[in-house]
């Protein structure tokens, strides 16, 4: 089965949890404490990549696929997405085309060439059509983030084509159907799109695969002589402003704001999500067309992008290079595409019982244990006990109730262990501590410890002059192993070992006249003896050889001697 654009490599997954909580749709579900792709609510915006900090989550790479197609023996031109101008900056595009065709390209050409005519075929769309609300089609995380959760709105997308596949409809028209094209962009969605409409777009690379592909062959892009490269079949003029927030408003009408009451501009997937919601019926007798770019600031700010620097600062770079000359039209190529109707699935709904029935798996037994913590990923308890009973989460995921059943196991074996078990802090006051510790103590501090069992925050040093030896490994660092002690008329054997050196250690006591700890010190000390008489035998045994030999060869040297004297 193929890969989808983006997917988890499992062995980097750390359960942080950090991609549910930023996911715009929640597209992410936990199977056997591993966080993947849901790829039925997937928009491919790839914002979690960025932010994954484990980079358990992986673009597919299309490196492998992109040679492939160039090996075939045919034409393969790049369509190259006008948000290059800003992600190759320092080198004029010359450099960049020159470097392109060393990887075996027969040339490139720009993405814009196919914004500048659906500007064109928009333009006269938008003055034919009915009043109403018109969503542009140019981002393709944009449509399926209303397909996946808004499908009301399917039918308000303007029936168009994306840029990318315009442009490769006019590549085809212009050099022939069997040519291939292969794009190179900062957008994810795009493969997503390109594995769609695989008679226009063989495959879909991303700058970072670009600049990957330059590094295998060795290709460093400022030594490269500028040669007498051009765009092919001729440069884009408007479209270059397509990757910038109200760009494609400007190459449809020239002269038209943004902030327009007609046009309108809007980038980013939660402020997306909140139009969406909230526009309504009051837009029909309106014309309204919104521009909407999932990535903020517009595709300059890609998620495959090379560069981190400001949006001012590529939003320059974009304006600067754009062509302020008449739109360039093709003639008799058509770019309509139809959205097909979509399946509306009903959400599951879950009765009020089952949902506290799910909460109370992680110990939420009332409103005030409903802590919306979003240690899981999701903003209240109540989304996540709604994922769990989808199948989406399991309850491991809870951070608080995970500290609850760590700190029960913990505290049940300390209690069941036969040894004296007392955990301090750095202050000498006890962490926690078992009731085979207090009774060695005595009476007394035995039926303190059953008033307030563990006797959290209780002095050590009013407890036991054992005191001394924790004090001295806390200031040390050093652990103390099996170390014969007597207190108070009693021989035990203590033991001190690192929780958080300097700050936590725990002590394990033993009574020396307990008659299981005295049938385990003769078992261990008579292994012990039998060790260390092993090792005495063995340096014996060697000595002995090693003075047998020594004496065998000098008996016969003498012996030689005097065979040679007679």
């Amino acid at each position: 089965m193929e890969l989808k654009p983006i997917y988890t490599e499992p062995n980097n997954c750390r359960d942080c949890y950090k991609c549910i909580r930023e996911c715009p749709v929640k597209a992410i579900q936990v199977v056997q404490n591993m966080a993947s792709i849901d790829e039925d609510k997937c928009i491919y915006c790839g914002h979690c990549i960025n932010i994954c900090p484990a980079g358990a989550k992986i673009i597919r790479d299309g490196i492998s696929r992109a040679k492939f197609v160039l090996s075939s023996n045919t034409k393969v031109i790049a369509s190259i997405a006008p948000s290059y101008i800003s992600e190759f900056s320092e080198i004029g595009y010359k450099q960049l085309i020159t470097a392109i065709k060393e990887l075996g390209f027969y040339g490139v050409s720009e993405t814009a060439i196919g914004a500048d005519e659906l500007s064109y075929q928009i333009n006269k769309y938008l003055s034919t059509c009915e009043k109403g609300l018109h969503i542009s089609s140019t981002c393709p995380v944009v449509i399926e983030l209303i397909k996946n959760n808004y499908p009301q709105h399917t039918d308000k997308i303007t029936p168009y084509m994306s840029p990318m596949l315009a442009h490769a409809k006019i590549l085809k028209k212009i050099y022939g159907n069997d040519i291939r094209v292969i794009f190179i962009g900062p957008c994810i969605g795009k493969k997503l799109e390109a594995d769609e409409f695989g008679e226009l777009i063989d495959v879909a690379i991303s700058f970072k695969d670009l600049m990957k592909w330059f590094g295998m062959e060795k290709i460093k892009l400022k030594d490269l002589e500028e040669k007498d490269e051009e765009f092919i079949p001729f440069r884009a003029q408007r479209g270059t402003l397509y990757p910038i927030d109200g760009g494609m408003i400007s190459s449809i009408q020239e002269n038209v704001s943004n902030t327009d009451s007609t046009f309108m501009s809007f980038s980013g997937i939660n402020n997306i999500k909140n139009i969406l919601n909230d526009i309504n019926s009051n837009t029909a007798n309106s014309n309204i067309f919104l521009e909407l770019l999932a990535c903020n600031g517009g595709c300059i700010n890609g998620p495959a992008r090379l560069k981190l620097c400001s949006e001012a600062i590529k939003r320059i770079n974009v304006v600067t290079h754009s062509y302020n000359t008449n739109i360039y039209k093709t003639k008799d190529i058509d770019l309509r595409r139809i959205f097909p109707e979509p399946t509306i699935v009903a959400p599951k709904i879950h009765s009020e019982e089952y949902i506290k029935s799910s909460l109370s798996l992680v110990g939420k037994q009332t409103e005030q244990d409903e802590l919306n913590c979003s240690g899981c990923g999701y903003d209240s308890c109540r989304d996540f006990a709604i994922a769990m009973l989808d199948g989406r989460a399991e309850k491991n995921m809870c951070v608080s109730y995970m500290r609850k059943v760590a700190q029960n196991k913990a505290t049940v074996l300390l209690q069941k262990i036969p040894s004296g078990v007392v955990i301090v802090d750095h202050e000498l006051k006890v962490v926690e501590m078992n009731i085979a510790f207090a009774k060695m103590l005595g009476s007394e501090i035995e039926s303190i410890f059953m008033t307030s069992p563990g006797m959290e925050g209780a002095d050590l040093t009013k407890l036991t002059k054992l005191y001394k030896y924790f004090t001295t490994s806390l200031s040390t660092g050093k652990e103390i192993y099996e170390k014969d002690v007597d207190s108070e008329g009693h021989l035990f054997q203590l033991s001190i070992f690192n929780i958080q050196p300097h700050k936590i250690v725990c002590g394990i006591i033993q009574n020396r006249q307990h008659p299981e700890v005295k049938k385990e010190l003769v078992v261990s000390r008579t292994r012990e003896v039998i060790k260390r008489n092993m090792e005495t035998v063995q340096q014996v045994a060697y000595l002995l050889g090693e003075n047998a030999a020594y004496t065998d060869s000098l008996l016969n040297s003498i012996i030689d001697t005097q065979k040679g004297e007679k």
